[in-house]
């Protein structure tokens, strides 16, 4: 079943059907319009699924559509035209670009999917590629409600649902967008979400009040299950105490939901059976002791300490509603954590601390993404980026990905260009290149560095000892009133550049 369909979208996109920007906004109206008549019905769906509360369903809608009608207006037919015959007017086209041909979709339907179908989707039919999506046969709502709704949609020839992922083979052709798929080392015809762990830092000059809010909110919002969420929290030992006390302040909110008239929500069972599993796992995990601070029925703030005195490696990453909490004595210390755990890369590093100390972590700390001071509340929706690509808050996935370049440069009739096998054109080229580089001054406060900072502290320090030992030396073979002078003059200048 896979097979065929690719087979059918291959043939569609060799026909450049969908390349015409006409035909592009024609689909993602068809798309916009289908899905905005069933809000109520996928917002429905999506609460059934999730554990998450009837605003954060909502916003999860607002944004896929919101991301289509950008698409939308984001095509313009007539500069697309220009550029298309840009080379009949012997003009080059070097920023023509062409779509991938057929995009398989394998989204991340534990976080956000209505929106972790639709971002990727609405892209790739923008970019004018045909779509592959899988969703497997299951009894989950949302799933189930997309399988109606995209294919009336979106016309057959150029998207297909399919339940099973595309062979190897099949997929050499293929642009494949993996939400939730771990891969080594990507291919360029791969776009892999991350999967690293997040890890924050609160140094003791953070704004302990903000740094607690952002991270509680990032930790507790869509049932804990953003790829953002923070898996473990470094606090400054000095802090830790105030930092916690901030900490239940804002999540006291999240820890505990009741309906308006006073009885427990029913996604809160959920969500229990989820946090009791997360820190079941946290407790068997050795290299860790685990305090819990305080559970509720939807989440926990619990404390972790390392057993040894050596670096351990790094809690598990966790889509649970568990804020997990541990002591650091330094940012060398939490830096020499981070480092020592693996050789990926962090998803994303937060940072709360004065800006001379974020610069000095963010140096040190390899991450995809990292937030100095805040964390953006839309950066909780939707899938993780693609590694090793420029990470968007608003849209992880954009037109861009889902286009290869294929510029086209054009030499002007009448003109000549340069005959490369004279010998007067080699020797003129590589007396050129030879050039000797002329390297510029540097200026002096980058010559000036620590250890030359500390010689020439040494040096003060050493010459202001001499210049003492020949006073005194004068003093004692000619006690003229002069040289008491001079000794007094000598002394008060330097007390006073001590002092």
């Amino acid at each position: 079943m896979a097979a065929n369909a690719l087979a059918n979208l291959e043939a569609t996109a060799l026909t450049s059907r969908s390349h015409n920007p006409f035909f592009r906004r024609e689909q993602l109206k068809s798309l916009h319009d289908t899905l905005r008549r069933e809000i109520n019905s996928i917002r429905a769906a999506i609460r059934q699924d999730q554990n998450v509360t009837d605003a954060e369903a909502t916003i999860e809608v607002a944004t896929a559509l919101r991301h289509l009608t950008e698409h939308y207006a984001q095509i313009d037919p007539k500069a697309e035209l220009e550029r298309e015959y840009r080379t009949t007017k012997a003009k080059s086209a070097t920023d023509r670009t062409q779509p991938w041909g057929v995009v398989y979709i394998e989204p991340n339907l534990g976080h956000t999917p209505f929106l972790n179908v639709i971002e990727p989707l609405g892209a790739a039919v923008a970019a004018g590629s045909c779509v592959a999506l899988k969703l497997e046969n299951t009894r989950r709502a949302l799933p189930s409600l997309l399988r109606s709704l995209l294919p009336k949609a979106l016309q057959p020839d150029v998207f297909h649902i399919i339940a099973t992922s595309p062979s190897e083979e099949a997929s050499a052709n293929l642009l494949s967008v993996l939400e939730n798929t771990r891969v080594g080392r990507p291919s360029y015809s791969q776009l892999v979400s991350s999967c690293g762990s997040v890890i924050a830092v609160v140094d003791r000059t953070a704004d302990l009040s903000s740094a607690a809010e952002a991270l509680v909110a990032a930790r507790f919002s869509f049932g804990g299950s953003s790829p953002y969420a923070p898996d473990l929290v470094l606090v400054n030992e000095f802090v830790e105490r105030d930092f916690i006390e901030q900490v239940l302040r804002y999540a006291i909110r999240y820890l505990v939901t009741t309906t308006p008239n006073g009885s427990l929500n029913s996604t809160s069972q959920p969500k229990e059976r989820t946090t009791t599993a997360a820190l079941a796992t946290l407790a068997e995990n050795k290299d860790w002791q685990t305090d819990i601070i305080t559970q509720g029925s939807t989440g926990a703030v619990i404390k972790l300490t390392n057993s040894y005195t050596t670096h351990v490696p790094l809690p598990p990453k966790s889509g649970a509603s568990v804020l997990a909490i541990s002591a650091v004595s330094s940012l060398d210390h939490a830096i020499d954590l981070i480092a020592n755990n693996s050789n990926d890369r962090l998803s994303a590093a937060y940072h709360f601390a004065a800006p001379a100390h974020t610069k000095y972590l963010s140096q040190f700390i390899r991450s995809e993404v990292t937030f100095v001071n805040h964390i953006p509340p839309s950066l909780l929706l939707g899938p993780a980026a693609p590694v090793s690509h420029e990470v968007s808050v608003e849209n992880r996935f954009r037109k861009e990905h889902f286009l290869r370049a294929s510029p086209v440069l054009v030499r002007r009739s009448g003109t000549k260009g340069p005959t490369y096998t004279t010998g007067k054109y080699a020797e003129k080229l590589l007396e050129d290149a030879a050039q000797e580089i002329k390297e510029p001054k540097r200026a002096e406060w980058i010559a000036i560095g620590f250890f030359e900072q500390g010689i020439l502290i040494g040096l003060g320090v050493g010459v202001e000892k001499v210049c003492g030992d020949m006073i005194a030396f004068l003093l004692l073979h000619d006690p003229a009133p002069d040289s008491f002078c001079l000794l007094a003059t000598y002394n008060a200048k330097h007390s006073v550049a001590r002092e």
